[in-house]
């Protein structure tokens, strides 16, 4: 059952943090997921036009999508919005700041031409990747990143799991937990991680890394570790999903679903920040924690990995 303590309500983290026009975007996809057919068209076509959205009425946006008005309101109502007046604003905040994170700090490099064919290229991506880590910095819970940092620190074992695209930022926070002193293992196969659940001794900590919030494998392995008693901590984008409902502590990554191509990257960029927030909390307040063992070792083995200038 989810410790009520640890993580209240993940949906008052975003509100309370990312504040209306960051926690719109988060709402929307959730709600796009949904088994109400009727509504999670109507919010996927709201995030596929968001610009388009902005200069429609509520009629015209009935017309566009084939629903009522009074299904709109509905619609509405069911993102915790006062009306459609709410949402246009909403939206129209979260595009303001994603906006305003890009002009803080992209664009193309001035030693080269602007007039490239690639430069274009060049600054979508970036673009991109930087409003994920702009959402990110705001949806993100200083409350529950803390509760995250104490129960790593208060383990004997972290288990992380990530299938698909989040396998890569399992494993690469288990090996920036192992050069911080943590024990951990990183699991990818979902019988592996069922044989786990299943046999962990006391003590451990599963940190388990979804998108969707619904891989069926992370859920069963969350589930089979509450019924024992063990801490779960869930980084997703959806923070009314299955894994998050079940987690003790919830870490909502951003996440994008336009343009499909960058959605990939762009949800694992958010999902890696929040694994580097964890890791230099974990360095930088917990260093006299007796977990954190002394990593000069660790240091002298890797640099005899590494080729000293006579070997060259």
């Amino acid at each position: 059952m989810k410790n009520e303590h640890i993580q209240p309500h993940a949906d008052e983290a975003i509100d309370s943090i990312g504040g209306r026009g960051i926690a719109i975007f988060q709402k929307l996809v959730s709600v796009s997921r949904s088994a109400d057919k009727t509504m999670a068209g109507l919010s996927q076509w709201v995030l596929d036009n968001q610009m388009e959205v902005g200069g429609l009425t509520i009629h015209n946006l009935a017309k566009r999508t084939g629903v009522s008005e009074t299904t709109v309101f509905r619609f509405c109502k069911m993102l915790g919005l006062s009306g459609y007046k709410e949402l246009r604003l909403a939206l129209a905040e979260g595009r303001g700041l994603a906006l305003g994170a890009q002009l803080a700090g992209t664009g193309t490099p001035t030693d080269q031409s602007s007039n490239h064919e690639m430069a274009s290229t060049v600054r979508r991506v970036i673009d991109v990747n930087s409003e994920q880590l702009f959402k990110t910095s705001s949806l993100i819970s200083y409350d529950a990143l803390q509760q995250a940092a104490d129960l790593l620190v208060g383990s004997n074992h972290v288990h992380l799991a990530g299938f698909g695209s989040s396998a890569p930022v399992a494993f690469d926070a288990y090996q920036r937990f192992l050069a911080l002193g943590l024990t951990a293992s990183a699991h990818s196969d979902p019988h592996i991680l069922a044989a786990v659940t299943a046999t962990v001794r006391p003590g451990a900590v599963f940190l388990g890394i979804s998108c969707s919030g619904r891989t069926r494998d992370i859920t069963d392995a969350f589930e089979t570790a509450g019924r024992r008693g063990f801490k779960r901590i869930a980084i997703t984008s959806d923070p009314k999903s299955p894994i998050a409902q079940i987690s003790d502590v919830v870490l909502v990554s951003a996440v994008r679903r336009s343009p499909i191509s960058m959605d990939v990257i762009s949800t694992r960029i958010s999902q890696l920040a929040i694994i580097e927030m964890i890791s230099v909390a974990l360095a930088e307040n917990y260093e006299d924690a007796s977990i954190m063992h002394d990593t000069k070792m660790l240091d002298r083995e890797i640099a005899k990995k590494q080729v000293s200038p006579e070997d060259k």
